[in-house]
């Protein structure tokens, strides 16, 4: 079907071909040909306009798909749930969707003819205008981060994909912009940064912490065995400062013994670090007393320990300390200092190690000196029988000698007898009978002795058992002890010495056993006039010094030596080559006397000095046995 106009053309054409017969016949030809041309051309701009019609129809199937695809587009932009934007080459906003303006909480017709930059935090606006300079060598931007903004909503994380749209020139005209509010999303991913951190960090510990216990482990076994191994107080202690300080790190660390009864803690051992030495003295040695930290020190007592950060004076840093008890099951035996940097405290596994080791020192402590004590035992059990035989040795000399003596004078008895029966001439019966007489002064003398070593013997061994009594009574050493030394200033005088009483009229009165001293001065009187040789000189001064009565016996003698002043109480010692007058004697005279000071309550102690051997008695006024 022709269009109206074609239609008017054809028209036309019809009547120009009924006026053409009208025309001469010489026209009539052209007109003919030139209608016949019109004709064609008429079909062809009629098969042209169904080609033209054609395609319009296609055009407007083809318009209506288009029509409905922008509008799907359109509904896909406002309502997708990222922001999307379009902005021309420069940034400036021409379309926005429902979800950009949500998320800038503003409306959309507020965005469209806005720059996009606005929209920007001022910190990333730099970062902002480098990347539109490279969208012009690149045709998409992806994962683009930074921080959105606006007057109604704080800066917010976002990611952004950028598409440029280019002309046939390649020039941008539009940009089209995806932005995604990535806020949560950081959010979790930096939640899962800081658990993968946590882990990765507990992970670090837990490994440390292996290591280190590990370490320890290793450390407190090489402890265990050394201080096990040995028996030697000071080697313990010298052992477990050390490798204390070398497995822990530490600066220094010490170690102190405790007195209990005197309540202070004496430092027998410390131990600094090389590396981590700090110049300060030593305190080796040192003696604390318990009160001049006494929150401290009762916490020690109680078996705890502390650590805490002080300031030490002699360093120009805080320390921090850990103090542990070294304890056994009787008692706390002392303590171990040790001291780290400030920052350093100490965790549970090296305070559960240090009281390991305080541990392990407290049983090697006590296993050295129960061995000490063992040994010390041993020593005196020796000892103890050394004197036992020694003991047993000498008395049976000491008995054997007067016995032979007795025996030998009874037999030189019965010769005398016998040969005074069967002489007749009475000159020599006399001289017989002499001899009778001297060998009875022996046999008298040397029974005397042998009485007097049994006495004594005997009188030793009721001390020593505590079976010997004391009977107390009041007594005026002025008056009493002049008719005591009368028998010995004869003596004295007879062997060319002197014998001097230095005693004051005003001494308090005594309260003694009037017997068991005379006994004792007496067995001490005996002995200076023994052992003085001629023209020497023998003093007893009394004084009374306190709660004490002093009596002090002097005599001139030779130099004694040290060894033989500490036997001179032993039984049956005799000083060598210290008898002038050669009288000889038990050996149980001063053994008894000191045996007899300690049962009146008292002391008595001796020292050579200026040619002179001076014993000192000191008597207690108000007697304990009362």
């Amino acid at each position: 079907m022709a269009s109206p106009q074609l239609e008017a053309v054809y028209q036309r054409a019809w009547l120009l071909q009924q006026r053409a017969n009208e025309l001469p016949e010489s026209q009539q030809s052209l007109l003919a040909q030139a209608l016949e041309e019109l004709q064609t051309v008429l079909e062809e701009l009629q098969a042209s306009e169904e080609e033209l019609r054609a395609q319009n129809e296609a055009l407007v199937t083809t318009r209506q798909a288009v029509e409905a695809e922008r509008q799907r587009y359109q509904a896909l932009f406002e309502f997708a749930p990222n922001g999307y934007l379009v902005t021309d080459a420069n940034g400036r906003i021409q379309e926005a969707n429902c979800a950009i303006a949500a998320l800038l909480n503003v409306s959309q017709r507020f965005l469209v003819g806005k720059p996009l930059l606005v929209f920007i935090d001022p910190l990333d606006r730099s970062a902002f205008h480098l990347k539109l300079d490279q969208l012009q060598q690149l045709d998409k931007l992806q994962d683009w981060e930074l921080r959105l903004r606006s007057q109604q909503r704080s800066p917010f994380q976002a990611s952004l994909t950028v598409a440029s749209v280019r002309n046939l020139a390649g020039r941008i005209v539009s940009l089209r912009w995806i932005l995604r509010d990535i806020t949560r999303q950081k959010q979790v991913e930096q939640l899962l940064e800081n658990l993968n951190a946590e882990l990765e960090r507990q992970v670090q510990e837990r490994t440390i912490e292996l290591q280190q216990a590990l370490h320890f482990e290793a450390g407190l076994k090489r402890i265990t065995d050394k201080v096990r191994d040995s028996l030697d107080e000071r080697q313990i202690l010298q052992t477990v400062v050390r490798e204390l300080t070398l497995v822990l790190g530490l600066i220094c660390c010490d170690t102190a013994l405790y007195n209990l009864k005197a309540a202070t803690s004496t430092i027998r051992y410390e131990f600094t670090s090389a590396v981590n030495a700090v110049a300060s003295p030593s305190a080796h040695g040192q003696v604390i007393a318990m009160s001049a930290f006494p929150e401290g020190y009762h916490q020690l007592l109680r078996g705890e320990s502390f650590q805490f950060c002080e300031f030490a004076a002699s360093t120009p840093r805080h320390l921090t300390i850990l103090a542990c008890p070294i304890v056994d099951e009787q008692n706390v035996l002392g303590d171990l200092w040790l001291f780290k940097p400030p920052q350093d405290a100490f965790n549970e596994l090296e305070l559960r190690l240090v009281q390991q080791v305080a541990n392990q020192c407290a049983i090697a402590i006590r296993q050295a000196r129960l061995y000490q004590v063992s040994q010390v035992q041993i020593q005196a059990m020796q000892k103890l029988d050394q004197l036992k035989d020694s003991f047993l040795s000498t008395t049976s000399h000491e008995l054997r000698s007067p016995v032979a003596n007795m025996r030998m004078a009874i037999r030189m008895l019965q010769l005398a007898l016998t040969q005074e029966r069967q002489v007749p001439d009475e000159s020599k019966k006399l001289e017989k009978a002499a001899a009778v007489d001297r060998y009875l002064g022996i046999l008298n003398a040397e029974c005397e002795r042998e009485i007097s070593l049994i006495n004594d013997l005997l009188d030793l061994q009721r001390l020593e058992a505590g079976e010997h009594p004391v009977a107390l009574e009041p007594m005026q050493l002025q008056a009493w002890l002049p008719a005591l030394i009368v028998p010995f200033q004869e003596r004295a005088r007879e062997r060319q010495q002197t014998l001097q009483l230095d005693v004051s009229q005003a001494l308090p009165v005594l309260v003694s056993d009037l017997a068991l001293l005379e006994r004792v001065l007496t067995e001490l009187l005996t002995n200076a006039c023994k052992y003085t040789p001629q023209n020497g000189h023998i003093t007893v001064a009394v004084q009374a010094q306190g709660d004490w009565m002093q009596v002090r016996l002097s005599n001139t003698s030779s130099k004694v030596s040290d060894e033989a002043l500490s036997r001179i109480f032993d039984k049956f010692y005799r000083i060598p080559h210290a008898d002038p007058w050669k009288q000889g004697g038990t050996g149980l005279g001063l053994a008894l006397v000191q045996k007899l000071m300690a049962q009146l309550g008292g002391t008595i102690a001796v020292k050579n000095a200026a040619g002179q051997l001076h014993f000192t008695l000191e008597l207690p006024l108000a007697n304990p046995h009362l």
